[in-house]
């Protein structure tokens, strides 16, 4: 395939939109009224990170729910800094583990974790813990930077990108599941989902130099929705993102979702963001990713399940 698609990858971007398939996996059917977003938060979810998993899932139908049988999933967390795990600038090396054994009881094919870092890929790996937090698992931990792992992907509904350089695995796979950590972001005022999105391209500067960021951050999510997107939120970088250091406030929270946009959203209500509590229709990659029909930054209360642990 070289850097084009072929027939096959070119109609799940463009002519799926009617059969509720998108690139990176299935969005699973779901009657109107059912659960969509899920919040598990108390002191008790860091102590417990993975049974706050399993809680976090559960109203949602189980990681089962997302993933089958011999599925390629790719999880994307944030470990594109060469930072340790407590400077938050990635996501909780032990919530990537316990997704990845949530992935890998439902008998997948192939886990890979991945990201295109910010810094080099070997200080990320050794410095942020998700590696060997999963050393012990059948998963690929990697973090590509060679533009033959990306692919041209169109984008047809874009505003100010039209044609995108994407890892081929996260075009590929069967299941794209996010897994950002909940922060402060010097540019685009908030980093979870949304904004994670910009570790599976090949050229991040064009966002900041060529194109307005925020709708281009908006354009990509039109051609990457996820059917699950599971947000840290145990610690808050509430300033000093995305690379930190900065302030942290402990806010002992897991969200969990079907609609990115509304996962990101209940994440910038968790803590002040440079020192003021903000709306999420006041970060505007969230606005316009909500006026381009991506998702809803407010969900119908029967639509949410809030819990504690």
């Amino acid at each position: 395939m070289g850097d084009r698609l072929d027939r096959r990858t070119f109609i799940k971007v463009t002519g799926l939109a009617a059969a509720s398939t998108v690139l990176g996996g299935r969005l699973p059917a779901r009657a109107a009224g059912s659960t969509r977003l899920v919040k598990v938060q108390g002191p008790g979810v860091p102590r417990d990170v993975a049974g706050a998993l399993k809680k976090a899932l559960a109203p949602l139908g189980g990681m089962q729910a997302f993933v089958t049988k011999g599925a390629k999933v790719v999880l994307k967390p944030n470990m594109g800094f060469a930072t340790e795990a407590r400077i938050r600038a990635t996501t909780s090396p032990e919530l990537v583990a316990a997704v990845a054994r949530e992935v890998l009881a439902c008998e997948p094919s192939k886990v890979l974790i991945l990201d295109h870092p910010m810094r080099n890929p070997e200080a990320c790996l050794r410095l942020n813990g998700i590696q060997a937090a999963c050393k012990d698992l059948d998963v690929t931990v990697v973090l590509p930077t060679h533009e033959r792992f990306f692919i041209d992907v169109p984008v047809p509904k874009g505003q100010q990108i039209q044609k995108v350089k994407v890892l081929r695995d996260v075009i590929e796979c069967d299941v794209h599941i996010p897994l950002p950590v909940a922060k402060s972001h010097m540019a685009a005022g908030f980093s979870g989902g949304i904004k994670g999105h910009m570790g599976t391209i090949l050229d991040r500067e064009s966002f900041h130099s060529r194109f307005d960021l925020n709708q281009a951050i908006a354009d990509l999510a039109s051609v990457l929705r996820c059917p699950l997107s599971i947000l840290d939120g145990l610690t808050v970088m509430t300033e000093g993102g995305p690379a930190g250091p900065g302030p942290l406030e402990a806010t002992n929270a897991l969200i969990a979702g079907t609609d990115m946009v509304a996962v990101d959203g209940a994440g910038v209500l968790l803590a002040p963001l440079y020192r003021r509590r903000i709306k999420p229709s006041n970060i505007r990659h969230l606005r316009k990713a909500n006026k381009m029909g991506i998702g809803q930054l407010e969900l119908p209360a029967d639509q949410v399940v809030q819990l504690t642990m």
